[in-house]
């Protein structure tokens, strides 16, 4: 009697045991599955990196929506995976202000977006973001044809070889 006794405690607390963790795993993998971001390379993009900061910068105070304050202390950054703005992807070039804060000896940063601009991975759309709405509100800007730093780089080195051609 003991030992049927002993079996069937065993099996119980196996059971509970397994039930238990079984319940534990899938509620960890749905939470981890709702957070996943999808990340979008920005490889097949025409105007990237140094060359997507040099186009934005090119714009004026008022066609950046932004005031010659905010202008001269903001620094521009691209964001480092597309993002989708009604089914086309694009560059995003955040200009920005870094704040530190001092807590006794803690030193905190945050970052105050002045303004977030938008390139179409084609080159043929710009936009700016309306930081005035509570909603995503994007307004078309101007395009404008910038050299790109590599383009310019090239453009220099033939000139040089033209102007050595031409005194020989």
């Amino acid at each position: 009697m003991k030992k049927v006794l002993v079996f069937v405690l065993c099996a119980a607390i196996s059971v509970c045991v397994f039930g238990a963790c079984a319940k534990k795993d899938t509620k960890e993998t749905t939470k981890a599955a709702a957070s996943t971001t999808v990340k979008m390379t920005t490889d097949s993009a025409v105007i990237k990196e140094a060359d997507a900061i040099n186009l934005i910068q090119s714009y004026s105070d008022d066609e950046l929506g932004l005031t010659k304050k905010d202008r001269k202390k903001a620094s521009f950054m691209v964001a480092g995976s597309g993002v989708e703005i009604e089914g086309d992807n694009y560059i995003e070039v955040v200009a920005t202000v870094k704040n530190e804060h001092k807590d006794g000896d803690k030193i905190s940063y945050t970052f105050d977006h002045l303004g977030i601009y938008y390139i179409r991975y084609d080159g043929k759309k710009i936009m700016r973001k309306d930081m005035e709405s509570d909603k995503a509100k994007y307004i078309d800007m101007k395009i404008k044809a910038v050299p790109s730093t590599t383009s310019a780089v090239k453009e220099k080195k033939e000139t040089s070889k033209e102007t050595t051609k031409e005194k020989k």
